[in-house]
């Protein structure tokens, strides 16, 4: 029955070699002579999860916003603007949520979704080091130390996860906020999509993301999850992202 784990799957399951396992059910996948039965969208899973952390980050951001202005005399329509912009975030979340689930539930049961679901139970799987290094590329939080992606102070599901163009750390550090066509710009640039001039991106990502591999390693995947050093004291500005960077050399060898 289609779905059922072949003999190898098993075999490599007793071996306990998690990158091997991991690499048969991403090839069962891409295997153009057995396609899954139906298709799996990984793109759109990917998209949609981009875009419900750009929500909880903006969330987040609007929130601490009006923690600030609520201790100064601002207007009270300034606030109620805030916070008509919090419900619309919230109605926003609540579709893209369902939106995931729509695309998540599609998948079959075969190999690559049982890939997809071991992976996604480590609970710091967004911490994988190809994930990591591209959150420090793009400028966020990971090149810093304020250990806002291992932290993410959200109660939402999907908060999880690294910078968006929402991120208000990411703002601060920088000194200015984002007009509307930077961020497009940036969304674009970095926009999880095979079918763009940047499909080695999309696929770096993809695997990282969700199968935890890394082309050219061999490592155990788990093993690829980078493990955050303490922070018990703020950094100083000209101190801020060397100890993040020293860390992923150290780590990486």
């Amino acid at each position: 029955m289609w779905g059922d784990k072949s003999d190898e799957e098993l075999d490599l399951e007793s071996s306990g070699d998690i990158c091997l396992l991991q690499r048969y059910r991403y090839a069962t996948f891409t295997d153009e002579d057995n396609p899954p039965m139906c298709p799996i969208n990984l793109r759109g899973l990917l998209q949609t999860e981009v875009a419900l952390r750009e929500n909880t980050q903006r969330e987040i951001a609007l929130k601490e916003k009006i923690g600030h202005l609520s201790k100064e005399d601002t207007y009270v329509t300034v606030l109620q603007d805030l916070q008509e912009e919090l419900s619309t975030l919230s109605t926003e979340y609540w579709t893209l949520e369902r939106r995931w689930w729509e695309i998540r539930s599609s998948y079959d049961d075969g190999p690559l979704t049982r890939g997809i679901d071991f992976w996604r139970s480590q609970p710091k799987w967004y911490m994988h080091q190809v994930l990591v290094e591209d959150c420090i590329g793009r400028g966020g939080c990971c090149g810093r130390d304020c250990g806002c992606c291992s932290h993410r102070q959200s109660e939402r599901k999907f908060a999880v996860g690294h910078c968006t163009v929402e991120c208000s750390c990411c703002e601060r550090a920088r000194g200015f906020a984002l007009d509307p066509e930077q961020k497009s710009q940036i969304r674009e640039s970095f926009k999880l999509d095979y079918k763009s001039i940047r499909a080695w991106y999309y696929n770096r990502i993809k695997t990282a993301s969700l199968l935890g591999l890394m082309a050219g390693s061999y490592e155990n995947p788990l093993d690829l999850i980078v493990d955050l050093p303490p922070r018990y004291a703020t950094p100083s500005e000209e101190s801020q992202g060397s100890n993040w960077k020293n860390y992923l050399r150290r780590s990486s060898r």
